[in-house]
Parts: C-alpha cells; structure tokens; sequence
C-alpha cells in the first residue's frame, strides 16, 4: 500500500510539474494577435493582482474580531498561507508567546492564540502605523487574544486522563495564565 501511494504521489507530482512548465506558455499567449496588459495580464498570467490597502485592512479587520466566525476564517486565511496563497500579503510571521510558555500543565496550548495575537500587532501596525495601531486596533487585538485562550482553557478533552476534580483545577490555573498573559500584553504589548 505505501509503495501504490509513494507511486501515485510521484505521479501526481510529475503531473502538476508537467501542467506548471506549460502554462506560462499559454498565460503569455496574446488575445487575439495583441499582447495583454495592465490588471487582465495579472489575471490572464495567473497572478492575483494585490490587493489595495483598504481591502487589506478590511480583510484583517474581519479575521482579528471576536467570534467563531473570525477565529474559522483566521484558520483557513493560515491554511491557505500554509499552501502558498496569501492574496492579501499578510504577515504570518509569530514568536510564539515571545518568552512565555505556549503549553501550559492540563494539556493546553495557546500556540494558535498567540499566532493570532501575533498576525493581529504585525499587520496592524505595518498597514496603519504604530500609533494608529495603539490608539484604534490593540484593545481589540489583545481582547480576542483573551477570548481565544479562554476558549483553549475551556476545551473538553475527549479522552481526559484528569479526575473530574482536577481538570476544574487545571482549568481554573489555564484561566489565570490567560488572564496573566493578557494583562502582560496590554501593558507591555
């Protein structure tokens, strides 16, 4: 069976290799008899034209707000950036929690929390600037920055090797981290 997948992977690699060498080809390929230029190349090559800061700034706002919605669209703009999309030129670029611990002891993990915190402060400040960015953008950053740790912090565990008693132990100390790690970034962030 791993030697028919291995076979087939390579397959479909040396079928995309095959399509991608021949379509800057048919993409510089004139429309009838004049060359294409201006937006249309962009589409006509391929390439997604970048999108204005305008757009970007209110793409960014829609996946920096609190809600599920946000959070799921969050997930997808970094599985696409992941694939090698990233219409928007985002910075998906994190630290991490800078010099905290992303784990914590009760099996959590603000890693994504803090990846988001992150995408929030980076593109923020890069697209409207530093003091725009404190005056109108980081309480909301910050505040979904603790909404996404204590949604981390009140995960059910499928299969949850706590007593009952102790999972309540190790949430309550999760929710005091959050609201640490929070307060740390409202006054230092």
């Amino acid at each position: 069976m791993n030697k028919a997948r291995s076979a087939l992977g390579g397959a479909v690699l040396a079928g995309v290799i095959g399509i991608t060498s021949v379509a800057p080809a048919a993409a510089a390929a004139p429309a009838g008899g004049r060359a294409v230029t201006g937006p249309t190349a962009a589409v006509a090559s391929g390439k997604v034209p970048m999108a204005s800061k305008a757009d970007r700034i209110k793409r960014l706002g829609k996946l920096t707000v609190k809600g599920q919605a946000s959070l799921d669209a969050w997930y997808a703009g970094l599985g696409q950036y992941r694939k090698g999309k990233n219409p928007y030129k985002f910075n998906w670029s994190t630290d991490g929690c800078s010099k905290s611990p992303e784990k914590i002891p009760g099996g959590y993990d603000f890693t994504f929390p803090c990846h988001r915190h992150d995408f929030g402060y980076r593109n923020y400040k890069s697209l409207v600037g530093h003091s725009k960015f404190r005056s109108q953008h980081k309480k909301r950053i910050d505040d979904v920055f603790l909404q996404d740790m204590n949604q981390v912090c009140n995960a059910r565990f499928w299969a949850d090797p706590l007593t009952p008693a102790g999972r309540k132990k190790a949430k309550a100390a999760c929710l005091k981290t959050a609201k640490k790690y929070y307060s740390a970034v409202r006054a230092l962030g």
